[in-house]
């Protein structure tokens, strides 16, 4: 099975000549043209958020015919259009085009509140590097519950977390791993990796220059036994 990184947290899925494609957002078609990603079986959204939705570049590259699959709170903003929308459910399995995919349940990172703000703070809203607010640097923002996050294991090799950060129970060979955001570090990234007993990890979700981290020094911090697969944007690799 091939695959292929693009920003942010956007995988290009191909086996057998067939290609899906999950979480393409807006850092992503800053980037690349809709149809770098070529002929697509599905699209898999794992939650809301800009960087892992861009909902009007996704909508001309599903049109009437391509499969939206995502959770009820995404597919919640479809409402009003005409594109096919398959909701998903915990541990229920489906199959695209010979994929093999199950949707695992697993809670957003915590989100940052300003209490002087009054609202969730978007990355816009954060001070780069800090994970303070810009209004009140001088505050300790809360931490809030995300959005509802699914996951999705892809013929049982590779898992896909969107913006998960811990789950018990699932073991998987091959993980996209979230290294940094409001409240993700390279400690809590390793310690997901360590409890999938993941045995490669791809870093994700790093190119948000007010969350930045360099995978080269996640690194540092890996786990013995425990391949690391850095893909520049655009590249590909092969897992089994």
């Amino acid at each position: 099975m091939k695959i292929t990184k693009y920003p942010q947290s956007n995988f290009l899925i191909e086996d057998q000549k067939k290609r899906i494609l999950i979480d393409p957002g807006y850092l992503t078609f800053e980037n690349y043209p809709e149809d770098d990603f070529g002929d697509l079986e599905a699209v898999l959204i794992t939650h809301q958020h800009k960087d892992h939705l861009d909902i009007e570049r996704v909508k001309n590259l599903v049109g009437s015919e391509i499969p939206l699959y995502t959770n009820n709170d995404v597919a919640s903003l479809f409402e009003s259009s005409n594109i096919e929308i398959a909701k998903v459910k915990q541990g229920e399995e489906f199959e695209v085009a010979g994929f093999k995919i199950e949707p695992i349940n697993i809670p957003h990172c915590k989100l940052l509140y300003c209490r002087k703000e009054g609202k969730t703070l978007a990355a816009t809203d954060i001070v780069p590097g800090k994970k303070v607010c810009k209004s009140h640097p001088d505050l300790v923002p809360e931490e809030i519950a995300g959005p509802p996050n699914t996951g999705f294991v892809v013929n049982n090799i590779f898992f896909h977390p969107g913006d998960g950060i811990e789950i018990d129970g699932l073991k998987v060979a091959n993980a996209a791993i979230p290294i940094t955001g409001p409240t993700i570090n390279y400690d809590r990234a390793w310690k997901f990796a360590e409890s999938l007993e993941a045995k490669r990890v791809i870093p994700m979700h790093y190119s948000n220059p007010r969350f930045p981290a360099d995978p080269n020094e996640f690194i540092k911090h890996k786990l013995a036994g425990v391949e690391v697969i850095v893909l520049k944007d655009g590249a590909p690799t092969k897992i089994s």
